[in-house]
This record gives C-alpha cells, sequence and structure tokens, in this order.
C-alpha cells in the first residue's frame, strides 16, 4: 500500500467523521423535534381527558349540592348529646357555696350563667371533626384526577390535601413571564380553604345562646326571694333552651358544606380549565416538570426512544453501510 494512498484514506475516513458528527447533530436536532411533537400530541390528550373529568367531577358535586353532609350529620348528633350530657352545670351545693362567699344569688346566677355558656360552646368546637370532612373528600377527588391523568404524582408522594399544598407552594409565580400565574393561585385558593367551626358556625349559633348570657331578655330571671333551687332551676331552663334553639340552628346548615364543596371546587376548574391562557401554562408546566421528556406520562424512557429512533433504524443501517462500501472502494492494495 502506498504512502499516498494511506494518506488519501485517512483524509477520507476524517472527512466522513465530520460528516458523520455533524449528522449526528441533525439527527439528534430532529430527534428533539420529535421528542416535542410527541409531547404535544400527548398533551393535546391530557388536556382533553384532564377537563373531561374535571367537568364530571362538577357535575356530580353540582346534584349533591343540596344533600344533607352526612358526616357533618352524624357529628352534630355526638355534639348535641355530648351537650346533653356535660352540661356544666353546677349543683345545689356548690351554688350554696358561692353564695357563702359572694353574699349574692345575683351574682353567683350571672358568674354561672357565664360559666354555662362558655362551657355549652366549647362543647360545640368538636362539630370541627365533621365539617371539615366534605372539603377534603373534594380535595381528593381533584388530586386524584390530578395524579391520573397527569402523573404529577410522581413529583410527590403526598396525597390528597397535602399534594394539592405541595401544587401551590411548587408551582412558579410566573409560568408565562411578566403574567401571575392563575395555576398557583387557584392551588393556594384550594389548599388554604377551609371550613371550621369558629369560621362557619360560630357566629351563626352564638344568638341562640343569648339565654345563658346575663341580662338579657331571653334570660331566665331570678325572683325577688331567690334561692340555691331557684338558681339551679334557672341554668338548667336557660340551657336546654338554648341547646334546642342551637338542635334547631344546626340541622338547618347540614347541606351547607355539600354547597361550599361545590362552590370552590367550581372556583378551582374555572381557574384551571377555563381561564384564557390557562391551557398554556398547563403546558409549560409539564414541560417544567419533566425537562427532558424522556418519560412522557409514565412510559418508560427506553420506549420513548425505540419509538422515536423506528423510523430511523434502517436508514441509518444504509447510511453505515454505504459509508464503508465507499471507504473500501477509494482504498488501493
Amino acid at each position: 500500500m502506498n504512502t499516498k494512498t494511506t494518506q488519501n484514506i485517512t483524509d477520507i475516513i476524517d472527512l466522513h467523521l465530520a460528516e458523520k458528527t455533524v449528522q449526528k447533530d441533525s439527527k439528534q436536532t430532529n430527534l428533539d423535534s420529535q421528542s416535542i411533537a410527541l409531547f404535544e400530541q400527548k398533551f393535546i390528550q391530557l388536556w382533553q381527558e384532564l377537563t373531561d373529568s374535571f367537568e364530571k367531577l362538577l357535575q356530580e358535586l353540582e346534584k349533591k349540592r343540596q344533600d344533607v353532609d352526612t358526616d357533618l350529620k352524624k357529628q352534630v348528633e355526638v355534639t348535641l348529646q355530648l351537650c346533653r350530657t356535660d352540661t356544666g352545670i353546677p349543683s345545689p351545693s356548690q351554688i350554696k357555696r358561692r353564695v357563702e362567699i359572694e353574699s349574692s344569688y345575683e351574682i353567683v346566677y350571672e358568674q354561672y350563667l357565664n360559666e354555662v355558656r362558655a362551657h355549652f360552646l366549647q362543647n360545640l368546637l368538636s362539630l370541627d371533626h365533621g365539617l371539615g370532612r366534605s372539603l377534603e373528600r373534594v380535595k381528593s377527588q381533584i388530586a386524584q384526577i390530578l395524579i391520573t391523568k397527569t402523573n404529577l404524582g410522581k413529583f410527590t408522594a403526598s396525597k390528597s390535601s397535602e399534594f394539592i399544598q405541595v401544587l401551590a407552594t411548587e408551582i412558579p409565580d410566573q409560568l408565562i413571564p411578566t403574567i401571575p400565574s392563575q395555576l398557583k393561585i387557584a392551588f393556594q385558593m384550594l389548599a388554604e380553604c377551609k371550613l371550621s367551626y369558629r369560621e362557619f358556625i360560630l357566629y351563626r349559633i352564638r344568638p341562640h345562646v343569648d339565654g345563658l348570657t346575663p341580662k338579657q331578655p331571653e334570660t331566665p330571671q331570678l325572683t325577688n326571694s331567690p334561692s340555691t333551687e331557684q338558681v339551679f332551676l334557672n341554668l338548667k331552663i336557660a340551657h336546654a333552651q338554648s341547646l334546642r334553639k342551637c338542635e334547631t340552628a344546626l340541622k338547618q346548615l347540614l347541606s351547607e358544606p355539600s354547597q361550599v364543596a361545590f362552590a370552590i371546587a367550581e372556583e378551582f376548574v374555572d381557574r384551571t380549565i377555563r381561564t384564557a391562557d390557562v391551557e398554556n401554562e398547563w403546558q409549560i408546566l409539564l414541560q417544567k416538570l419533566q425537562p427532558a421528556w424522556d418519560d412522557f406520562f409514565g412510559k418508560p424512557a427506553q420506549i420513548q426512544r425505540e419509538w422515536i429512533n423506528s423510523t430511523q433504524q434502517t436508514t441509518d443501517t444504509n447510511i453505515i453501510v454505504s459509508e464503508v462500501d465507499t471507504i473500501f472502494t477509494l482504498m488501493d492494495f
């Protein structure tokens, strides 16, 4: 083999290697383009499934928004029974001892009215246990849709309201530059929404316990000749009247958690699928969470790459064979 031919072969190989590098870069660009196209295709499917699922959830909640909330109903029954058995009303002997200290039935009666009212309202705090379950159930339904349809669940082990809270924290303030993220606002709103006794029930119940408040028209009054027995009896009457009024008021509120759940869910859906540009935010968010797009919504990366490369394999093989044939044809032995 002469030196000139060997040098030419080396030059040819170097040239082919350079060309192959350019081709590889071009193929990578094509691969990225195909990956983007596949992502966009899958996103269209995801968006349709997500919007359909949210709309179906809203339809179900709307049908049930006048229904009695069973969790609250059970808790109301438990709480009212607690109020019946744990009245906080002092015994006649306790009343007598305090009268001896205060030297006034009127003062003692007013003191005990305040104490019994405070005890009564404290017992009502147990309503918190039933109030939050309805809204938590809706949050769980929304979280399940998101985990199932978007596969966002793989980014956190948290479920239900914890899952919502994680997204509310992690979603950037702006997904589209200079525009506050509607998605973040929606998740923050849902995460922060809670039903509590103090915010939802207390202000409605409070007027019904005026009979346990001194110097109110509803409060049973002592006679001009009060006694220990009269103080005791008046406290029992005032407590029973307040309990009866509160029971009536609470039974009128039993469907309101269902109404709140529907309203909150509707606002969330409005912000996450019905607001202008929110579809773009979803696409940007999923791209940020899956920057390489190697795992489209749960599919193994290898399968994705094989799918993308399947149309190129035959062409690549032919190119390699052609290159080898060309080199050996030019070789002069």
